[in-house]
């Protein structure tokens, strides 16, 4: 019988391992390739072919995960962290073909440093004109005024201010800056765990890759936020790992769900007070200096959740349902109560915390994950401060709702052909069935646990 277990082994000489690494950093490369289709009009099946790339991408990083070296130190990985530094930094030339968030970054940054408010003044406002033309916004978020916080919209501004020119290629340093701190500090994160063995996880992650290289996504500094705040708890450095989650609140808000588990970790309330109050003080001074400035940070929040849909399951199923403000308090009790099973399962594991860190992990990936599944909106790269929690502790469920989020790419087939934004229900329904399975494998998760605490009590009575 012939066997395949070679194909897989953990070894630094693994030759998967290093053709799946090259791969990832052609599939990355590939990006040029579908720039250019998108300029071509009309830009057919470029849905597919986005899909195909992040789809071979995923299997690509997946089997260098499971073929990866089992790495001690960092010279386990130099060739791991060179295809990812390439794969990160040779795409900087290249073009942005599955969003153009980026244009809008740039023009509320620009709208702020002419001395408008960018929470009050949408794109189409009369006394944009000359600023439109130059800039070229784009004309479906004419209509509303920024929602994006104001750390985020400092950063837009501090790009803009470069000019027409040049703030593109400025934003696009900026993001790659994070990129590739995400990657260095992740792997700094997982040696400290001794899980460097999963650094593919993040080094070779179509999400990380691309949403930030060529989506430009300001959720690659969230992103950044997040891995820079486990880093500082890791070395204890409780008041700095408040003012990284706060910073990260600002730029958006799911960092603040980190504050949920670590808080659990705390030996003591004088710390946990320190923790809060590091957050307490980024978000507070970054609020204070914009509402100095006389910016009204709120913008088309209201607007995000009664009007637009995309790719939520949760929010979709409910809304058939519930109408207006009723959908809102359901998703915020919602948020609630699995906010306060998290917070009382920490509390009953109170005693072994501190050497259960997968734990800590795990409950921080359910936290992170709770402004997404009661958004109304879930791109792709909404998910990108989620990937370093789960090369901390890896499961099929993340994993499986990494991979599959790309599929709902599918919509650009029509969007940049027509102009038509049609989303397909099927990508919805795989996403949905994902989350359906990761809810009952929790909650078999927590029975096992409970049967397995009652059967230790019955042996220590008898």
């Amino acid at each position: 019988m012939i066997s395949w277990s070679w194909l897989f082994a953990r070894t630094p000489n693994s030759a998967l391992f290093y053709s799946c690494a090259v791969s990832v950093l052609l599939l990355a490369l590939a990006s040029y390739y579908l720039a250019a289709v998108t300029q071509v009009k009309p830009a057919l099946y470029i849905g597919y072919y986005t899909m195909v790339q992040y789809s071979l991408m995923g299997i690509a990083m997946l089997l260098a995960w499971k073929s990866a070296p089992e790495a001690i130190g960092f010279k386990d990985i130099k060739w791991l962290l060179l295809v990812a530094v390439l794969a990160r930094i040779l795409l900087i030339d290249a073009g942005s073909y599955a969003s153009n968030d980026v244009d809008r970054y740039l023009f509320d940054g620009r709208i702020a440093i002419e001395g408008f408010d960018p929470y009050r003044v949408s794109h189409d406002a009369p006394q944009l004109q000359s600023l439109r033309e130059q800039w070229q916004p784009p004309s479906e978020h004419a209509k509303y005024v920024t929602l994006y916080p104001p750390l985020a919209l400092a950063l837009f501004s501090a790009a803009a201010s470069f000019g027409h020119e040049h703030a593109l290629l400025v934003w696009k340093l900026i993001i790659l800056v994070a990129s590739l701190g995400t990657l260095f500090i992740g792997a700094r994160v997982l040696a400290h765990a001794g899980k460097l063995q999963h650094l593919s996880l993040i080094a070779f992650s179509p999400l990380l890759i691309l949403e930030a290289n060529i989506g430009l996504h300001i959720d690659a500094i969230s992103c950044l936020a997040v891995v820079s705040a486990i880093y500082l708890w890791q070395r204890q450095q409780v008041f700095l790992t408040g003012i990284v989650i706060g910073l990260g609140t600002v730029i958006k808000v799911v960092p603040i769900m980190l504050v949920l588990p670590l808080l659990f970790t705390m030996p003591n309330i004088k710390l946990a007070i320190k923790l809060v109050i590091g957050v307490l003080i980024s978000v507070v001074t970054v609020y204070g200096l914009t509402l100095s400035l006389g910016l009204h940070p709120v913008g088309s929040i209201g607007v995000f959740f009664e009007k637009w849909r995309f790719a939520a399951p949760l929010f979709v199923a409910l809304d058939q349902v519930f109408s207006g403000y009723q959908i809102i308090i359901v998703m915020l009790c919602f948020a609630s109560v699995v906010s306060l099973a998290i917070a009382g399962w920490l509390w009953l594991q109170r005693g072994e915390i501190l050497t259960k860190q997968t734990l800590v992990f795990s409950c921080a990936q359910l936290a992170l994950a709770i402004p997404l599944l009661i958004s109304p909106v879930i791109f792709p790269w909404y998910l990108m401060p989620l990937v370093p929690l789960l090369a901390l502790a890896p499961n099929r469920y993340l994993v499986a709702w990494t991979l599959l989020m790309p599929l709902t790419y599918e919509v650009l087939n029509g969007f940049l052909s027509e102009r038509l934004w049609q989303p397909a229900v099927w990508p919805v329904w795989l996403v949905g069935i994902v989350q359906v399975l990761a809810a009952i494998a929790l909650v078999h998760y927590v029975y096992r646990h409970k049967q397995h605490k009652s059967l230790i009590v019955s042996d220590v009575k008898a």
